[in-house]
């Protein structure tokens, strides 16, 4: 009869034991690419092709997540990449973001942009609870903690982070104190405050 309930104590034991439970939720990010070809008329860009540009820069979303490689075919695409660049820091790309390369590959267009962005992956949480069983009586449900997993996920300002580090920029630091500094700084009241102020206090026959 004691081994018998030494067994039991001890399969209870690795039950516990084999299931941990998460602290921390992951938060998954996927890659996406999109890419843009451009077959050029003349030795520079038209209107057309600088609005479909900014057009298609403007619909990546953050622009200090993207990672842009400019692919050129030809002589006369190799020619515009100084534009292209010019263009892309114009709608808020620094040039750190963008590399580009001479492609021997043969294409129909002269020149393409190939955008690398980053997104974090909602997950899909079931409502209720696993019907309980001796079996699953010490093991976490798969639906812990998904709830929280799925806010942060939206919250995720720049997912890429998640996955590469990246130097701090020069207004980095600067955003980051802001809102500590603007709490202790006090309010300066401007001049029509101050008048309103005056205003409120003679009609309540202050000084």
């Amino acid at each position: 009869m004691r081994i018998f309930s030494i067994l039991i104590f001890c399969g209870l034991l690795s039950a516990c034991a084999s299931d941990s439970v998460q602290r921390q939720p992951q938060i998954k990010v996927e890659a996406v690419t999109h890419k843009i070809a451009i077959q050029l008329d003349s030795k520079t860009l038209n209107e057309s092709d600088k609005v479909a540009l900014r057009d298609f820069i403007y619909q990546r979303g953050e622009l200090s997540s993207l990672r842009i490689r400019i692919d050129s075919y030809s002589d006369k695409g190799n020619k515009v990449v100084p534009e292209l660049i010019a263009i892309l820091k114009q709608a808020g790309v620094y040039p750190s973001q963008v590399t580009n390369q001479f492609s021997e590959s043969s294409s129909i267009a002269d020149v393409a942009l190939v955008v690398e962005s980053y997104r974090s992956i909602v997950p899909n949480c079931q409502a209720g609870k696993d019907q309980h069983s001796v079996l699953n009586a010490f093991k976490s449900s798969d639906n812990f903690g998904c709830a929280n997993a799925s806010a942060l996920a939206q919250m995720v300002a720049t997912p890429r982070d998640l996955i590469v580090g990246r130097r701090l920029d020069a207004t980095d630091g600067r955003k980051a104190v802001a809102t500590i500094d603007a709490y202790y700084k006090p309010a300066v009241k401007s001049a029509n405050q101050k008048s309103d102020n005056n205003s409120i206090a003679a009609s309540l026959g202050g000084q």
